[in-house]
């Protein structure tokens, strides 16, 4: 199991924030030559300088946007995984067949599980001490819907979730089960 499975979209992210630096800087150019050249090739290469800022702008929201559900998306198939990887203890119970039915059962349906229900369960378990940070995962989860289903203006998120507080929060959870691995089975 990846020991950081959140860091290859966080660090996408940060790359990409650092392209949008470089294309303002390419855009504020003052030599037309140079300012040509390092624009040729892309959409603002025609643009007035005021233009491409306000493109550069509208990009970074929606990639903030985009992160958000591109940082859940990779969290929810590590909480899927991770719990899967849980539930192979079930094998191992007794009688036997009983324990493996059941991980069948769950191995099948964990896919179709309600992510704010997931939350819950380990709202109930590991973060019995730490509920403020489940609350926030939620809210992650609200905005991450409302990007997802095309960010309805009539049923916006109670929160504007900013990508690095989405990062901090799911990456904590993630660490905390990280700490307490599954039990490996000797199969």
């Amino acid at each position: 199991m990846n020991s950081e499975p959140l860091l290859p979209v966080l660090l996408a992210y940060m790359t990409t924030q650092e392209s949008y630096k470089i294309a303002k800087r390419a855009t504020k150019t003052k030599e037309t030559k140079i300012r040509q050249r390092l624009l040729q090739r892309t959409h603002l290469e025609t643009k007035t300088v005021i233009d491409a800022e306000g493109i550069i702008e509208d990009s970074k929201e929606e990639t903030d946007a985009l992160f958000v559900l591109g940082i859940w998306a990779a969290f929810e198939r590590f909480i899927r995984d991770d719990l899967q990887k849980r539930g192979q203890i079930l094998c191992h119970s007794n009688p036997p067949i009983l324990g493996s039915a059941i991980y069948k059962l769950l191995e099948k349906e964990i896919e179709f599980w309600k992510p704010a229900e997931i939350l819950d369960c380990l709202k109930e378990s590991l973060f019995k001490d730490k509920m403020n940070l489940i609350g926030h995962a939620k809210q992650v989860l609200a905005y991450r819907d409302w990007v997802a289903h095309g960010k309805n203006p009539k049923n916006p998120p109670s929160t504007d979730m900013k990508p690095l507080s989405a990062y901090n929060t799911l990456n904590e959870i993630v660490e905390t089960l990280l700490r307490y691995p599954p039990n490996q089975p000797n199969i």
